[in-house]
């Protein structure tokens, strides 16, 4: 981070609000992507420092998905990680996708090994971007997927997704949706 100002750290909490949870994810290949934001040019003020500058892009065909989980099952946790001088982040994303169709199946096991990349969104509209050109989001195991073993047991499958970061930075970007064509 090198020599940024520090500033006062008050109360901020635009409107009043601070919902928790995850409003939306959405995710991609690592390896379908053209064009990664790059950190800040200049980190000299604290927002600077948290923020990317630039857009996701996909290659040719290429485009994020959305993926659909219950509410108030999605979450995004950042834990730190490392000895003292070697610290570091740990940013996870857990979901929960109702039912067990042959779509989530599917997908349960072709990204099991995959590298990956998010953008999650909060409950404020705030989005991230999960994953970096050198070091892309995995996932890891996971409990809670299955049908459970009484009827009123949640069946469907759970997942967790982790990227190891030195720093979590707000995307402002476009989710690219639409599959991408050459210009």
């Amino acid at each position: 981070m090198g020599d940024i100002a520090f500033d006062d750290i008050t109360r901020n909490l635009p409107g009043g609000n601070n919902m928790g949870s995850l409003n939306a994810l959405y995710l991609g290949r690592h390896k379908e992507v053209k064009n990664w934001p790059k950190e800040p040019t200049t980190e000299d003020t604290l927002e600077s420092a948290a923020s990317l500058e630039g857009e996701l892009t996909m290659k040719d065909g290429k485009r994020m998905v959305p993926f659909y989980f219950t509410d108030d099952t999605a979450e995004l946790s950042v834990k730190e990680v490392g000895e003292i001088d070697g610290i570091s982040l740990e940013v996870t994303i857990t979901v929960f996708h109702p039912g067990m169709q042959k779509k989530i199946l599917g997908f349960f096991s072709a990204t099991k090994n995959e590298d990956l990349v998010a953008i999650p969104v909060d409950g404020e509209g705030q989005k991230y971007l999960i994953g970096s050109e050198l070091r892309p989001m995995k996932r890891q195991a996971s409990d809670g997927s299955g049908t459970g073993k009484e009827t009123k047991s949640r069946k469907g499958v759970a997942l967790s997704f982790v990227w190891k970061t030195n720093a979590l930075r707000i995307y402002e970007g476009s989710v690219p949706l639409t599959p991408a064509t050459s210009a």
